[in-house]
């Protein structure tokens, strides 16, 4: 079955239920659409200003408060060494206990700095204990680039869920695909790129684009399937077996 793009709700169960929107602190050109009254949004440390500066109330604020400053909150691990982070990576239990306060009167939960899961992450987790499977990263790119690429893994961890994330950048939309199928409306214009993002994807097939590619392998070590072009018709990506990130124009 082929995936429509994430704006034709008619077809977007996801959708319906209400998007988990999550804003961090990274580069932020404004909001590329308002939030629905069925969606949730989330601030990411100071992804709060970056709402503030809009004039949205999140729903929830999350971080350990290294980029903002909050009365009260450290946001520093302090003088510490030899910490191992890694012994309970996998487990996401701790954002059951994390510290309850308020901030401007909005509900905000504060993470130990001391942790395994950047604040984004913590975001997403806590979206999909509250039942959400659609999942937009706003503000989370910018100068660091590790936190950039830290927020492509994420998108596979979304995607590895049986689920949908969507990364902002100004000009270009991110998102995750496994093992599935998306369409592109004919009115898509730009630029258009899949990247393996497993160590391969199999059986990758692109229809619809100014370059053909029917059932090939990617690997995460080339770069093959950088820059494809909309061409004015209905397209169609898909991947068989692997974690594909597809990157395009959208405005």
């Amino acid at each position: 079955m082929c995936r429509k793009l994430f704006w034709d709700e008619s077809v977007d169960d996801d959708e319906k239920r209400g998007r988990c929107i999550i804003v961090g602190a990274g580069d932020f050109f404004g909001m590329p659409f308002q939030p629905a009254e069925e969606d949730y949004v989330i601030a990411a440390d100071a992804g709060y200003e970056n709402l503030k500066a809009v004039g949205i109330v999140p729903d929830l604020v999350v971080g350990d408060f290294d980029s903002m400053e909050v009365e009260g909150v450290k946001g520093v691990t302090g003088p510490v060494k030899d910490l191992d982070i890694f012994a309970d990576a996998e487990k996401a239990e701790y954002i059951h206990h994390l510290q309850l306060i308020e901030l401007d009167g909005v509900e905000t939960r504060v993470i130990d700095p001391i942790k395994n899961d950047p604040d984004m992450l913590a975001c997403v987790r806590i979206g999909m204990e509250r039942g959400f499977r659609s999942f937009h990263l706003i503000g989370g790119t910018g100068k660091r680039i590790d936190h950039s690429i830290a927020n492509l893994q994420i998108l596979g961890f979304i995607a590895q869920q049986g689920m949908h994330g969507y990364l902002y950048a100004e000009h270009q939309l991110v998102r995750a695909i496994r093992n599935e199928s998306v369409c592109f409306p004919k009115e898509m214009q730009g630029y258009f790129s899949a990247l393996s993002l497993s160590d391969e994807c199999h059986g990758v097939t692109e229809r619809g684009f100014k370059y053909i590619v029917t059932d090939v392998t990617l690997s995460n070590m080339m770069p093959t399937g950088l820059s494809n072009e909309f061409v004015g018709t209905e397209a169609e990506i898909s991947v068989k077996d692997g974690t594909l990130l597809l990157i395009y124009d959208w405005k």
